[in-house]
């Protein structure tokens, strides 16, 4: 899937693709093609009500926009947060021995939980990036969630 920014045009994972690249680079250069930030002003973390926080669209955004290409810190099992902790919440799995989760540091780590949800991320273990994709279309105002693919560990609000 490509998607056009300042800069250059990106691939990011889809189906069957591993890497964030930019396509009109030599291969020996992508190492520093890792990360995509949202368009200016696109997200917005607000209150959701029984939720806590989440990220609203302020504008429409299309279905299948890569919307963030957000960068992640790799940690082992020695480095897992305990989950006593406000943010032992917000790790992702990482399959990447000897790491295994990543912490987000974009809007992904803010994403709520829905079972029917407008978004989806995928891991790019290669460049270090959670790419955070639309789904289907998503209105101004409307929060963009995804599906964990676990059992919460909590109650979902709707």
């Amino acid at each position: 899937m490509l998607e056009n920014f300042e800069g250059g045009t990106y691939r990011c994972p889809g189906p069957g693709k591993r890497r964030l690249v930019p396509t009109s680079t030599p291969k020996a250069v992508l190492v520093s093609a890792k990360i995509v930030l949202p368009e200016a002003g696109l997200l917005k973390l607000v209150p959701i009500p029984g939720k806590g926080r989440g990220v609203i669209a302020t504008r429409p955004i299309r279905r299948g926009k890569l919307v963030e290409a957000s960068p992640v810190v790799r940690m082992t099992r020695r480095d897992r947060l305990d989950r006593s902790t406000v943010l032992s919440h917000y790790p992702f799995e990482w399959n990447e021995p000897p790491y295994v989760q990543a912490f987000p540091l974009g809007f992904a780590g803010l994403l709520n939980h829905s079972d029917t949800p407008n978004c989806r991320i995928v891991t790019d273990v290669e460049g270090e990036v959670l790419c955070t994709y639309t789904i289907r279309a998503i209105e101004a105002g409307a929060e963009l969630t995804w599906n964990y693919g676990i059992d919460p560990w909590f109650e979902v609000a709707t």
